[in-house]
């Protein structure tokens, strides 16, 4: 990824911020999933899902999520397949346990939007996660 800007003094200051504090607090939401690989459209939505792009016209696999299908075993289709890609299947490049790596020695808690469980897969505690919505 090319970068217009030179980040390493902010990102120098916040890791030192980190290691001195006394408790941190993460809130995440689905742009760290998409940093960690997560994408839900284009050429992952066409490897996994093509046959309902195909079908129904998904332009995301968010969008099948709410899809009015037409019978209930289209429906627990979409869902289990989503469910297991989405949740199962590792994708991750690295992005949570590096983030992982920098609080693991901390009191930290995390309060977050995602579903997708990627925080426990990468060593958090399940006792310091906040999962807003749910998790799959």
């Amino acid at each position: 990824m090319k970068f217009t800007r030179d980040y390493s003094a902010g990102i120098d200051h916040l890791k030192k911020e980190i290691q001195t504090a006394d408790a941190i607090v993460i809130g995440a939401g689905a742009g760290l999933s998409t940093a960690a690989g997560f994408t839900y459209s284009g050429e992952r939505l066409q490897k996994y899902f093509g046959d309902f792009v195909e079908k129904y016209g998904f332009r995301d696999m968010y969008s099948g999520c709410f899809y009015p299908f037409p019978t209930l075993e289209e429906q627990w289709a979409y869902w289990s397949r989503y469910i297991y890609i989405n949740r199962y299947m590792d994708v991750d490049n690295g992005t949570y346990k590096r983030l992982f790596e920098l609080v693991k020695d901390k009191d930290y808690f995390v309060l977050t939007t995602n579903v997708d469980h990627q925080f426990q897969k990468a060593g958090f505690d399940k006792h310091r996660l906040f999962y807003t919505q749910g998790d799959v």
